[in-house]
């Protein structure tokens, strides 16, 4: 691969770790930003973390519009900038108001920049290499998120403010698309999203659905009860919390050799691994039952970004690219978005109290979609025997 294609690809990348900044930057220190905004609502406090995937499905009804019109250079542009003038801005906050108006800002970056990164690979490469590719984003996306925990977590213990510094990290990302991602826009009559997109990769973006409602489960719940049942303290969630993404990143470098052993039943792999995880963090007061509850977890992530991005991408032309970017990213941020008010409002009704309720229902969802995908399997290979 030539110099700048490599660049280009790590321009690419550079997306998705900025991406995983979003909720991951500042979930380590949300306790302490909780203590800060006494008597602000409790949901309130979890949408400083999910609120910006609230903005992520709003930018997503306009953003195959600004992809006919808008070059893929100036949308990473207009992206990076959002993403790095909201996320700095959160530090100097002097209200919940305001801090929910930045984390506003960062969200509709995100918006422009989700789509993107998941669109431009099966744009720019063939089907073989998106394969792999795929499985890099987990890895650098993995990596980042590890550094960027353990950054938030000691930043935390100086001052909460200063853990929205990890935002300066949209600074190079904006040089290293400036000067490698081509000005291309996508004029073509099918980069539109249409009920044949969304056809193809109904069954990728309901499991993307599902494993980021779980996912958000425990970034917004596992800090607050680990702190407050004694297991750990606040200086080393941000310590432990990174255990899931070092899993997501082991996975990633050997997502391929998941998927040539077990095949497509590699897809069935992240429901199993995502129920073992969420057991895992249900056993009370127990830290080695959360960290295997963190790697297992880590996993199912990890091949669900994976595979399900590829598997969809694959099913779509290369001029819808953009579209199922856009279909998987507002399943994806609806997933972040409604985790929270998903399980505080199950609570509320059926008056629960248990803090673990999030993660009770994500697992029920995670045996759900095994038996999914179970059945989409096998109807995939029947249809396939037949054709054959």
């Amino acid at each position: 691969m030539e110099n700048n294609k490599r660049l280009q690809l790590f321009a690419i990348l550079s997306l998705s770790m900025a991406n995983a900044f979003v909720g991951t930057g500042i979930s380590p220190a949300l306790e302490t930003i909780r203590n800060n905004f006494v008597g602000a609502p409790d949901l309130l406090i979890q949408m400083i973390v999910s609120l910006p995937s609230l903005m992520v499905i709003v930018v997503s009804f306009v953003f195959s519009a600004m992809s006919r019109r808008i070059s893929m250079r100036g949308l990473c542009l207009i992206g990076l900038g959002l993403y790095t003038a909201g996320g700095l801005l959160g530090g100097v906050c002097s209200s919940i108001v305001t801090m929910i108006i930045t984390r506003m800002i960062i969200g509709i970056g995100y918006g422009i920049l989700m789509p993107l990164s998941i669109g431009m690979l099966p744009y720019f490469y063939e089907v073989d290499e998106q394969q792999k590719l795929n499985g890099k984003v987990v890895i650098w996306s993995s990596i980042a998120s590890i550094i960027c925990m353990i950054v938030a977590g000691y930043l935390a213990s100086i001052s909460w403010r200063m853990v929205f510094l990890v935002y300066l990290f949209g600074i190079p990302c904006i040089v290293l698309c400036w000067k490698y991602i081509p000005p291309v826009t996508l004029s073509a009559g099918g980069n539109q999203v249409s009920v044949s997109v969304i056809k193809k990769v109904s069954i990728y973006a309901v499991g993307i659905f599902v494993i980021f409602v779980s996912y958000f489960a425990i970034l917004n719940n596992f800090s607050g009860i680990v702190i407050n049942e004694g297991v750990a303290s606040k200086a080393s969630v941000g310590m432990i919390m990174p255990i899931m993404t070092a899993a997501s990143l082991i996975t990633g470098q050997y997502a391929e050799w998941f998927k040539k052993k077990f095949k497509k039943n590699t897809m069935l792999l992240i429901w199993i691994f995502g129920s073992i995880g969420l057991i895992g963090l249900i056993m009370k007061g127990n830290l080695l039952c959360a960290i295997i509850g963190l790697i297992f977890f880590g996993m199912a992530l990890a091949l669900a970004a994976a595979t399900l991005n590829a598997e969809a991408g694959v099913s779509c032309k290369k001029e819808e690219s953009l579209c199922v970017g856009t279909v998987m990213m507002f399943m994806r941020s609806f997933g972040q978005f409604i985790s929270p008010v998903l399980f505080t409002g199950i609570g509320t009704a059926l008056a629960i109290e248990n803090i673990r309720l999030p993660y009770i229902g994500s697992l029920l969802m995670c045996v759900v979609m095994l038996f999914i995908y179970c059945i989409f399997l096998k109807a995939k290979k029947t249809v396939s025997e037949q054709g054959a």
